[in-house]
């Protein structure tokens, strides 16, 4: 934890935010429910939105669950969790593990992915209906993504960008029908 501190980041227990360029960023640590083994989540979400709960995002408080932008901390892209035994020498050397993926994977993701230069602050409408957009692992569902960059580009006076993701989402709301009366006040249908 000290390796977060370092980088800015507060808090205590399992969880730890820091905030800059409009963004809060968030890494928690997963214990598995069966012990023995956890993974680190990394979570943004910016300041200029609700989060999940249509909250104002608390910076001092948020945790990964409430952020709209998420991803597992990995080296392979794919689910990685550090595996330990029940000593502290044992848990130490996952730690050690663990904070290497975040020095080398981590660390240049969330600076990558946060502030104005985020490429979730520039793709286009275009863009993000062919795919043709790297968030860097960090996502939720198309149509709650196309909601919160929406939610992003309003908040910016973006507006015509702001109806045009909000469109993608009515077009592909499927299951996500709780999302609609929000898409449709963003894309000016209401």
């Amino acid at each position: 934890m000290l390796l977060l501190r370092e980088d800015g980041f507060a808090g205590s227990g399992r969880t730890f935010r820091r905030t800059g360029e409009g963004w809060v960023q968030v890494v928690n640590v997963q214990g598995s429910r069966y012990g023995g083994r956890f993974a680190i989540n990394l979570a943004i979400h910016p300041m200029a939105i609700p989060d999940l709960r249509s909250n104002s995002p608390d910076p001092r408080k948020i945790t990964a669950e409430l952020c709209e932008f998420r991803c597992r901390l990995s080296e392979t892209k794919s689910d990685q969790w550090w595996t330990h035994e029940a000593t502290s020498e044992s848990m130490v050397s996952a730690m050690a593990a663990a904070a290497k993926v975040y020095r080398n994977v981590g660390r240049p993701i969330l600076e990558r992915v946060s502030g104005p230069a985020s490429p979730l602050m520039t793709v286009t409408p275009t863009e993000f209906r062919s795919g043709a957009y790297d968030f860097a692992g960090f996502g939720t569902t198309k149509v709650r993504m196309a909601l919160a960059l929406s939610l992003l580009r309003k908040a910016e006076g973006r507006f015509e960008e702001s109806k045009a993701f909000a469109a993608y989402g009515i077009e592909n709301i499927g299951s996500a029908s709780f999302l609609r009366h929000e898409l449709q006040a963003l894309a000016g249908e209401q």
